[in-house]
């Protein structure tokens, strides 16, 4: 599905909900014709001129947002400065995951590979886990790119990912804003290099541009209100951060802190989100404790200060 929102700004909608391992993309139709992420699927790609496609800006390194390079072999591939680990360095990538935790969070071995318990559709090419992907570039935070009588403006908004990227239309006040995706189970932070801070200070930063239409990655596009959803958007994990300091009105563990209702398991309390939610978890810790509100006691356990 492809919707227009000007006659060069067009954004490409998977055949199927815009939700792992699909994702939305943007498609410029201008004199560089660009596509931003790589995640929507092969049917969704058969409705633009894929052989004609010169660039490919990707917002990070998440498999449901580059699975569809191969379609593309022609494009020229950027990415942000801060995540170019995560193309080349195969341990630097599975470090970023943060399965290393697995052990100490869940109690036993991570002997489930998560790829075997989500069969991937026919239009999805590559495989999840690690490969290699040639950047002919990068882009940092503020460069401009011109494509012709479109221009966009990179956006550095880490804290989903360090070198996660919103791109931003100002002559059209049109922002996508990737994975800072307005669901209403709030921001999604649980790999090791995820960042609860510059969470905050992300979204805060792309509501500083006064955006009027906001697309995401794997929702719809909004039209209206859009200050006032990215505020609601960081506000379900402000007040998750309340509930986690009140609950520490003694010592707590890790284990203690996730039993209790915080919102992570609306899609489900599998294993894998019970581990994410423990490494959310942590991610608010983190924070508390470089401002001087929270002591590790060690083991994974935690005082209020």
């Amino acid at each position: 599905m492809i919707i227009d929102l000007d006659k060069n700004i067009k954004v490409i909608r998977p055949e199927g909900k815009a939700m792992y391992p699909y994702c939305n993309s943007i498609f410029i139709d201008d004199d560089i014709k660009t596509l931003i992420d790589a995640g929507s699927g092969g049917n969704a790609y058969a409705q633009i001129p894929k052989e004609e496609i010169n660039l490919l800006l990707l917002s990070h390194s998440h498999f449901d947002h580059t699975h569809g390079l191969d379609y593309f072999p022609q494009a020229e591939i950027m990415a942000g400065r801060e995540e170019q680990y995560a193309f080349v360095d195969e341990k630097a990538f599975y470090l970023s995951s943060g399965f290393q935790r697995w052990e100490a969070f869940m109690g036993s071995p991570k002997e489930v590979k998560m790829d075997s318990e989500t069969p991937l559709p026919d239009d999805v090419l590559a495989k999840t886990g690690f490969r290699p992907i040639k950047l002919n570039g990068v882009f940092k935070d503020g460069d401009e790119i011109v494509l012709g009588s479109t221009r966009l403006t990179a956006i550095h908004t880490p804290g989903h990912s360090p070198g996660h990227y919103a791109f931003f239309f100002p002559d059209k006040k049109i922002l996508f804003s990737g994975d800072l995706d307005i669901s209403p189970r709030g921001p999604w932070y649980g790999n090791e290099k995820s960042d609860f801070g510059d969470i905050i200070a992300s979204v805060e930063k792309l509501i500083a541009l006064q955006p009027e239409v906001l697309i995401t990655s794997h929702r719809k596009v909004f039209y209206e209100q859009v200050e006032q959803l990215l505020r609601q958007y960081i506000q379900i994990a402000l007040d998750r951060d309340e509930k986690i300091m009140a609950y520490l009105n003694r010592p707590r563990s890790i284990n203690e802190i996730a039993d209790q209702e915080l919102g992570f398991y609306a899609l489900g309390k599998t294993d894998f989100n019970v581990f994410w939610s423990k490494v959310m978890i942590l991610k608010h810790l983190e924070r508390r404790i470089k401002l001087g509100e929270v002591e590790d006691l060690g083991n994974y356990c935690y005082a209020r200060i």
